[in-house]
């Protein structure tokens, strides 16, 4: 049980640090060759990649961006997360320019653990949502 709840803990330290400019100790959380299959094919791995996902990608088309997490599910190596992706719209996001409305993204996570750090991690998110709020 404790396995589970410390893995629970190093997502919540992933989302706080990944919201904070320049990821401060992500490579405290993440392994070197840390592989997220949600990112740019063309991002490293690792904290770098994590770090330059969140400066050029979300940085650069949300403000005030936090993470809201709804509820978390530990089995063995993996983590669930349930969350919402909250800031507000500042940013070209392709063609849909901003409007500086409020967001509230509806996302689900599942990373894998090993030897006490995030390996790999996977992202839904629900972009019909997303692409509503940008251009209401």
């Amino acid at each position: 049980m404790r396995m589970l709840e410390a893995n629970k803990e190093l997502v919540r330290r992933f989302y706080e640090v990944s919201t904070t400019p320049g990821c401060p100790g992500m490579k405290d959380i993440v392994k070197e060759d840390y592989y997220d299959h949600h990112f740019l094919p063309d991002l490293p791995r690792g904290p770098e990649g994590v770090r330059m996902w969140n400066e050029v990608v979300l940085a650069s088309v949300f403000s005030d961006i936090r993470i809201e997490i709804d509820f978390m599910v530990a089995e063995g190596n993996t983590v669930d997360c349930h969350f919402a992706l909250v800031g507000r719209h500042t940013g070209d996001w392709g063609d849909i320019k901003p409007k500086g409305n409020a967001m509230r993204v509806p996302c689900i996570s599942t990373f894998r653990i090993e030897d006490g750090k995030i390996a790999e991690g996977w992202e839904l998110f629900d972009s019909g949502d997303l692409e509503k709020q940008m251009k209401a």
